[in-house]
């Protein structure tokens, strides 16, 4: 591998190398961290609401950890700018309309909430 080259960029050539490439994934992750925690509850959280991993195919579980990444990116994102910090606020409106059309992939629906008061009530509160 020449030096200074990244081992990914060395593979995506084509060069070999001594060591097998190893894909990491969402069971590799140390649960401790912040991060894996908030993508790993929002994870399990959508696949309840869905109807649980049963119920999912193989690529609604694949958008699920998209979606999953995406919301922790979003996490510490949103939290970096409620401390004071710069943010690229470009790539956090990227990220979360990435995450909301993923979302909408995976079946996530708009319920419209009836805020009118039932016919009893109006009558009451106009007979007043």
């Amino acid at each position: 591998m020449p030096t200074g080259m990244p081992p990914t960029t060395a593979l995506i050539l084509g060069e070999r190398s001594q060591k097998k490439l190893r894909l990491r994934c969402f069971d590799d992750l140390d649960k401790r961290t912040n991060a894996a925690r908030a993508a790993i509850e929002l994870r399990d959280g959508i696949a309840a609401d869905l109807g649980g991993y049963s119920a999912l195919t193989a690529m609604q579980r694949a958008l699920l950890q998209n979606v999953a990444t995406l919301g922790a990116m979003l996490e510490d994102l949103a939290a970096g700018y409620l401390s004071g910090e710069q943010i690229d606020r470009a790539l956090y409106a990227t990220l979360a309309n990435t995450q909301r059309r993923l979302l909408v992939d995976l079946g996530l629906e708009r319920k419209s909430k009836d805020v009118a008061p039932d016919l009893q009530h109006y009558l009451k509160s106009t007979a007043a």
